[in-house]
């Protein structure tokens, strides 16, 4: 929960506590130990995942229905205790509908796929779409609409940041004596080594060419994602559409990279039933890489314990999200129990069954959570 930073506090630090009066702080601290059946280097023993969330959010009244906000989100979830940015945006709402710009995720990735987290962990996810995932990025602008009757559209570009390089040649020269079969004076061309003798000494010069770099570094979007929202009452249904352009992916080769969200909650008293389902086209700018899959799940309350289990299907892809041969399946099982309504204790297992037998993993793992 959120809990607003009250004037009586402020005023104990700053010399203008109404300047603060809108500043609300909010967050988490989660602590996961994790263990899995990986053999060899992949075998960690126990492993200890921490995550800590810590958001600042801003509000101010503008008058005539509008309002001004802006959201600053620190997060750590690597286990090393360093902290990154997440979220760092900042906008304006109204009967118009909502504008924001800055650091942000799509609504590919942040609306769509993120309903797929229905598991009481935070290490240990099914969540599709991992290997082309946009994630967080510098430069975006969106616009959300409204609800009419329910349905709400959104639409965002991202003008990431882009640098480019020209074509260089790189030559290293080697000085080295004895080559046999070649006299002094003479002049040889080896492959692509040019080798020449002066003085009894053989001089071979090796030449490396790094071509321009092609990123796009015009005044454009480098990314372009919308989305439709329909809600009404129990059931949540959102699909959305991503581009990014070609030039992004720094190859002469490169194809612009579509990727396509749907997904669907519905509720049934205390069942919460999910589904996603994603495709691909031009994973990473290449053409082969056209990949599927989804997800299906469910959660219920009991008392004061939250029980999930999901399924997910999808292309197997390998450690740059490029499409292999073969389907990667994966279930899990995971339990919230808790202790009030800030602090719980967390239970998880996913088992894992690669399209490479020897990638097969089960996972457990077990936490403690607690949200301000």
């Amino acid at each position: 929960m959120k809990k607003t930073i009250i004037a009586a506090s402020v005023a104990a630090l700053v010399a203008a506590p109404a300047a603060f009066a809108d500043v609300k702080i909010g967050g988490n601290v989660i602590q996961e130990f994790v263990s899995d059946n990986g053999s060899g280097y992949n075998d960690h023993g126990i492993d200890s995942e921490a995550a800590v969330d810590l958001v600042f959010s801003v509000s101010e009244d503008l008058g005539n229905g509008m309002s001004a906000f802006a959201k600053i989100h620190q997060l750590s979830d690597d286990g090393s205790g360093s902290q990154g940015p997440a979220d760092q945006s900042v906008g304006i709402k109204g009967d118009f509908g909502t504008i924001v710009a800055g650091r942000m995720e799509s609504f590919t990735e942040g609306k769509v796929s993120a309903m797929a987290a229905n598991d009481a962990s935070d290490t240990l996810t099914i969540e599709t779409n991992r290997g082309y995932a946009t994630a967080r990025a510098e430069g975006a602008l969106a616009y959300v609409s409204p609800s009419f009757n329910g349905l709400t559209f959104g639409v965002a570009g991202f003008a990431m940041n882009n640098t480019g390089a020209d074509a260089s040649t790189t030559s290293t020269a080697l000085s080295v004596t004895g080559i046999v079969g070649l006299s002094a004076g003479a002049a040889n061309n080896v492959g692509s080594n040019n080798v020449g003798l002066s003085g009894g000494s053989n001089t071979i010069t090796h030449s490396v060419s790094t071509g321009a770099n092609v990123t796009s570094q015009t005044a454009s979007f480098d990314a372009v994602d919308v989305m439709v929202e329909y809600a009404n009452g129990p059931l949540l249904v959102r699909l959305s559409h991503e581009m990014t352009d070609k030039e992004t992916f720094n190859s002469a080769t490169a194809q612009d990279q579509d990727i396509t969200n749907f997904g669907v909650n519905y509720k049934i008293g205390d069942v919460t039933l999910a589904g996603t389902y994603y495709e691909v086209k031009n994973g990473n700018g290449t053409a082969t890489n056209d990949v599927d899959g989804y997800f299906v799940g469910a959660k219920t309350a009991i008392g004061a314990n939250t029980l999930a289990a999901s399924y997910m299907s999808e292309d197997s892809l390998d450690a740059d999200g490029d499409k292999q041969s073969g389907q990667d399946d994966s279930w899990m099982l995971s339990v919230d129990h808790a202790l009030s309504k800030r602090t719980s204790l967390t239970a998880a297992y996913k088992s894992h069954d690669d399209q490479t037998a020897a990638s097969d993993l089960d996972s457990f793992a077990v936490g403690i959570k607690h949200v301000f």
